[in-house]
């Protein structure tokens, strides 16, 4: 209700704390008139049809997001990927397998990321280093370009996750 109607703000404070119970009565009292005079409906596409009920129509549901949590397998990648795992991992997906990429390239990257994907086999690095002692390419093995894949599949089997 706009302040300036009100001739007291506060008289609304019961109606608010009881849950808005009494609301119409309330504003309609205070503005010595109904407070609604006119409804109206509105198409947003001009080919479609109006509501014939003022019910919103029930949405559709994707029996894949109905799935209970506990029926849900767990992800094919175990322990799941940090986020900088996965960042490293999209990038060379995307440029495929066994394709070596300039180690510099990968952002968020370093040697304790490289390592944990070493150990789980699915990036390999090039023995040559440069001065700082960083490979010169890594790439993605067969391995992990099919746990990214296996975890694609699993993601949209179940989008909920």
């Amino acid at each position: 209700m706009h302040r300036e109607v009100a001739k007291e703000p506060f008289k609304i404070a019961p109606v608010i704390n009881g849950g808005m119970v009494g609301i119409y009565d309330f504003v309609r009292k205070e503005l010595g008139r109904e407070p609604i005079t006119d409804v109206y409906t509105i198409r947003l596409h001009p080919s479609s049809v109006a509501p014939t009920s003022s019910r919103a129509p029930e949405p559709e549901r994707d029996p894949a997001w109905d799935i209970p949590w506990g029926d849900i397998p767990p992800e094919p990648i175990q322990p799941p990927l940090n986020w900088r795992e996965r960042k490293a991992m999209d990038y060379l997906m995307a440029h495929g397998a066994e394709v070596r990429v300039d180690w510099y390239a990968l952002k968020d990257y370093g040697h304790h990321t490289q390592q944990k994907l070493e150990e789980r086999g699915f990036v390999q690095a090039s023995s040559e280093t440069d001065r700082r002692g960083h490979p010169d390419q890594i790439w993605l093995t067969k391995a992990g370009a099919k746990a990214m894949r296996d975890q694609r599949a699993h993601r949209d089997k179940y989008p909920c996750l």
